[in-house]
């Protein structure tokens, strides 16, 4: 374990040195990108074990536990598009970046499903913990398709002028999730490490370890990947989708080793966390910070956000249990999805 914290820790460094020194250039890009693929995979297992023992010292339930993991995972996230949107070039690409984050954690939560039921059985989900994230999925629903409603609408009657996204659906959208935050926090806790007699172990340092190592490989994979677009002239689809895969996959992958070792109920709140975070808290933000034009591209994903919230909702409240099926049916929809909004990129 020390060895490992060590490599961990030498790999960090070497990514913080590429960072900040290295000069640019295709290889250097490509060089940077693998080595924060390394850091995500080698350090999914101490965040994990980490949040674990989070949950149990704090009493939180894992479902709980897998909300703030989904948080700090979309930390990198919110901060790189962040920055993004600052440039007038780049504000297109850091909201559909965002908003197709949505998209790739719904891929990665048919991907564990079907991990974890390939061989037979079921995930099965807590429905007083479910009941929750089922009203905020419809809330996100309902909301998404009325803007799709009001932007095509607005399109129709404006004649050749650009169309915005009004000011007070990210208003909407933020005090909708920050509603949902706050039933959370009152749900009752589980039996806490003090009161059942087990040993504390420490768990600041493996969950810092790990949130240093996600900021870190997050910019070095959406960096390498936004110099890679820049570098070749990606279309602003393409762009969007290849940040947005640099940016989503490598910190919500901490989810599928997660469930991989056991902890199923914080992988599967963890993906579907990161499918409603991505829509109703870090999209809002960058909407209340710059305009957002709601041009085909932003419509086509607010139309297939609503559509694939759909079918995960409707899986998880047939019977509060995920099957091999489903997972493919989810996996195929978002997929799907993507593909299909990359072909966007062919009408201009």
């Amino acid at each position: 374990m020390i060895k490992n914290k060590m490599l961990i820790i030498a790999l960090m460094g070497a990514g913080v040195a590429l960072s900040l020194f290295s000069p640019e250039g295709v290889p250097f890009s490509v060089l940077s990108m693998l080595v924060g693929l390394v850091i995500v995979v080698l350090i999914g297992e101490p965040m994990v074990e980490g949040l674990r023992e989070f949950s149990v010292q704090t009493g939180l339930s894992a479902h709980v536990t897998g909300i703030i993991s989904s948080l700090a995972s979309n930390l990198p996230e919110g901060v790189m598009t962040g920055f993004m949107i600052l440039s007038p070039s780049l504000r297109e690409v850091a909201i559909l970046t965002v908003m197709l984050a949505s998209a790739f954690n719904g891929l990665l939560l048919g991907i564990l499903v079907i991990m974890l039921t390939y061989k037979g059985g079921a995930i099965e989900l807590p429905k007083k913990a479910m009941e929750l994230d089922i009203e905020i999925m419809r809330i996100a629903i309902a909301l998404c398709t009325i803007v799709f409603g009001t932007g095509v609408i607005l399109h129709l009657f404006s004649g050749d002028g650009a169309v915005f996204l009004p000011r007070e659906i990210p208003i909407f959208l933020l005090l909708a999730y920050i509603g949902y935050l706050l039933f959370i926090s009152r749900m009752p806790k589980e039996e806490s490490v003090e009161e059942s007699g087990h040993e504390a172990s420490g768990w600041i340092a493996p969950v810092a370890l790990g949130l240093v190592g996600i900021l870190i490989s997050a910019a070095l994979i959406s960096g390498s990947a936004e110099y890679l677009v820049h570098m070749f002239d990606l279309h602003v689809v393409i762009a969007a989708t290849l940040i947005g895969l640099a940016g989503s996959i490598p910190e919500h992958g901490l989810a599928l080793i997660g469930a991989n070792k056991g902890h199923v109920e914080m992988g599967v709140s963890n993906l579907l966390s990161g499918i409603i975070q991505s829509i109703m808290l870090i999209f809002p933000i960058l909407a209340l910070i710059v305009p957002v034009q709601l041009d085909g591209y932003v419509l086509y994903q607010f139309m297939a956000i609503a559509v694939t919230l759909w079918i995960v909702k409707k899986a998880i409240i047939d019977d509060n249990r995920l099957t091999l099926d489903e997972g493919l049916s989810i996996l195929a929809i978002h997929t799907l999805g993507i593909l299909l909004f990359d072909e966007l990129s062919l009408l201009i």
